[in-house]
């Protein structure tokens, strides 16, 4: 898609989710600039553009943004980190990657002009919530951290109006992770209620396929592991086929193994055995393929204590 149609793309797109240029733009924009990059008189940088699009459901890998060289450098950075520090890492040997990661923090940190964007911002202490997550820092301290990193999008972020909002990735990204640190610290009522209000939004939210494989998996994964940690087994096992179910539709596999495993679990709880044998084979083998080899060693422990199998 040609860089002058991003302006009346997002204008499209505001129009048929019935957005005023306020309620899109606030407040990580003006309202009087997103007026001008509807109109075609200004155009966004990238961290904008992809912020503006995902509010409005849409997938920014579906146009190409043409940046200059310095902004790719940035860009593979961002990205990088965010293959050390994703979610599912921390089912890994995290130490040397969290060193790497800190070490990328610093040096975005030190771009004043990368700092001066508010996305880029947010990203940044999203990026050290992580971190100091990883690290087992103190869980209060990792709190301020994403509460400061939420705030920078939605000023006004109440836990009870989740449903409510127009969300990044970033935001969810932020918003599950608070729910990580809440079942950390024994909070699985608070986690359970934060992710039922987050499914509610993707469920009411017109947002396209790949986000939806993406983030919204792993939104209703998390509720199902909030669910078993609370002994709802039942419903954790509904959570977790939901999830296996997105995953499919979408062709985002990547948390399969993991939704296996808890699913074969809950199972378990439950008095319905015969499938479990084959789920953890199936968990086993997809997180070896996948390289979550710590979870693979995990489910591995899972069936040899439970049904006597070795994997």
């Amino acid at each position: 898609m040609p860089l002058l149609n991003i302006g009346t793309l997002i204008k499209k797109l505001r129009i048929q989710q019935g957005m005023t240029q306020e309620a899109l733009a606030y407040p990580v924009i003006e309202q009087s600039t997103l007026s001008r990059i509807e109109s075609g008189q200004t155009m966004p940088n990238k961290s904008t553009t992809e912020m503006l699009l995902e509010r409005l459901g849409y997938n920014p890998r579906n146009i190409d943004i043409v940046i200059d060289k310095k902004t790719q450098d940035i860009q593979k950075a961002m990205d990088d980190l965010y293959g050390l520090i994703k979610t599912e890492s921390i089912y890994d040997d995290q130490e040397e990657k969290t060193k790497k990661a800190e070490a990328i923090i610093n040096e975005l940190e030190g771009d004043a002009e990368f700092m001066s964007e508010r996305v880029n911002r947010q990203y940044i202490l999203l990026s050290k919530a992580m971190c100091a997550l990883h690290r087992k820092e103190e869980s209060s301290s990792v709190l301020n951290t994403l509460m400061e990193a939420i705030k920078i999008s939605i000023p006004e972020y109440n836990e009870n109006d989740i449903d409510k909002y127009y969300l990044s990735k970033q935001d969810v990204r932020i918003i599950n992770l608070t729910t990580m640190v809440y079942r950390d610290n024994g909070r699985l009522d608070d986690g359970i209620n934060v992710l039922s209000l987050l499914k509610k939004n993707f469920e009411e939210t017109n947002i396209d396929k790949e986000s939806r494989g993406e983030y919204y998996a792993s939104v209703v994964y998390a509720l199902a592991q909030l669910l078993y940690y609370a002994k709802k087994y039942e419903e954790a096992r509904k959570m977790c086929d939901r999830a296996a179910e997105i995953c499919i539709e979408t062709g985002v596999f990547r948390l399969l193994p993991l939704v296996t495993a808890y699913k074969a679990n809950c199972l378990y709880h439950l008095g319905d055995k015969d499938e479990c044998p084959e789920l953890f084979r199936q968990s086993y083998y997809a997180s070896k393929m996948f390289g979550y080899q710590n979870w693979a060693e995990m489910v591995s422990d899972d069936a040899k204590n439970l049904f006597n199998i070795e994997l």
